[in-house]
């Protein structure tokens, strides 16, 4: 017993040491990334970053795998390339639409950490990123005003003046949701991501003008939400907000129609955007 003890001991005292000194002497930048991946990347990269995290089974194509395990992909890329990818999201660089935009959601200095931490992820013997302290950066996050229910309510007088151009815009809504890779996160009729709410029932939970005045700016709702600002203009976003509020599917298994039990208490969360953590 004493000499599995004389051999257990060091090595734990190993192994939290070198835990305790890689937290310590980690690179704040680095360290920063890292810090951000956790909380809104692994969903899909996984704590490793290998693809594989809990909504990664519902994306089409598959979360990509940041290791390069498989395949020499991500040592590739530049780290312009990688902070562009982040910035822009899949839609802007002529990749899936699933991968988000963060250009609105997350300051310059933020992007560029998180693709340090991305960095060492993979083998890469490349250039490091290199924060210069005369460079400068952007630091702080972007602060937009919430959106006012008035321009939502005068949006619509003036842009759906009939059934037919309602009509229009929903399809238009529809198209506009898919396009930019909204159904990743979301699920319609059993179909998509569960990062976020099952808005199946968005029709019936939600008000059109709270759902338009989250699309537009969910960061004025919930700082640290997880439903990033897509920069949609003001009509994309109202044909999103009525395509939407058509979604009135069947209650869940359990639950009345009448709105109680979980699904009402869903549609009473003040982040409808995306999972608590």
């Amino acid at each position: 017993m004493k000499k599995l003890q004389f051999v257990l001991i060091p090595a734990i005292i190993l192994v939290v040491g070198g835990v305790v000194f890689s937290f310590v002497f980690q690179d704040k930048h680095v360290a920063k990334g890292r810090h951000l991946f956790d909380r809104y990347c692994t969903p899909c990269h996984g704590s490793s970053g290998q693809g594989n995290g809990y909504n990664a089974k519902n994306l089409d194509p598959h979360a990509r795998d940041l290791t390069d395990k498989s395949e020499q992909y991500m040592v590739k890329l530049t780290n312009q390339e990688i902070y562009e990818v982040i910035e822009k999201g899949g839609r802007g660089v002529d990749l899936a639409p699933i991968m988000p935009s963060w250009g609105k959601h997350f300051s310059e200095e933020e992007i560029w950490s998180l693709v340090a931490y991305i960095r060492t992820l993979h083998k890469y013997k490349g250039e490091p990123v290199k924060f210069d302290k005369d460079k400068p950066y952007q630091t702080t996050r972007a602060r937009t005003p919430p959106v006012q229910e008035t321009e939502f309510v005068t949006l619509v007088a003036s842009k759906v003046p009939d059934d037919d151009v309602r009509q229009e815009m929903i399809d238009k809504g529809k198209e506009t949701f898919e396009d930019f890779g909204c159904i990743a996160c979301h699920r319609i009729k059993g179909k998509g991501g569960e990062l976020g709410p099952d808005l199946s029932r968005a029709g019936f939970m939600l008000q059109p003008q709270f759902i338009y005045r989250w699309v537009r700016n969910p960061l004025s709702f919930k700082p640290h939400t997880r439903m990033p600002n897509l920069d949609l203009p003001d009509e994309a976003a109202l044909a999103v907000t009525l395509y939407l509020s058509t979604l009135k599917g069947p209650p869940p298994d359990g639950v009345q129609q009448g709105g109680q039990g979980k699904d009402a208490a869903q549609g009473a969360s003040t982040d409808p955007g995306h999972r608590q953590s």
